[in-house]
């Protein structure tokens, strides 16, 4: 077995990034969705490289992107999650929400039938 020296770590200088990958790894990489993806490239704000049937992201191209959206205040601040309030539901619904559910808690209704 011949001998295989060790792989570079990522913060070697002879770690080499590709220039480009596939959309599944880009997606990976950045963590959206493939529709999103395309949405992007769609829209001209990730460049791509045709290689026959094969659509190449410009590894670039995604680290732009991510900057871009660093830049921008949505990004940096989470917004606020809004809960329901059960009991606005109660006093409209004399006590069931649309679901059927009881306001705060689960359907009085079994899921099975006991025989």
């Amino acid at each position: 077995m011949p001998f295989q020296s060790p792989a570079p770590s990522p913060s070697s200088p002879l770690a080499i990034e590709p220039i480009s990958m596939r959309v599944p790894d880009a997606c990976r990489f950045t963590g959206i969705s493939r529709s999103s993806l395309y949405l992007l490239i769609a829209r001209g704000e990730v460049e791509i490289v045709k290689m026959g049937a094969a659509t190449l992201v410009l590894t670039e191209s995604l680290r732009d992107l991510i900057e871009r959206q660093r830049g921008t205040s949505t990004s940096r601040t989470a917004a606020p999650i809004r809960r329901r309030s059960h009991q606005g539901e109660a006093g409209k619904s004399g006590g069931r929400s649309r679901s059927g559910r009881q306001a705060g808690g689960f359907a009085s209704t079994p899921l099975f039938d006991r025989e």
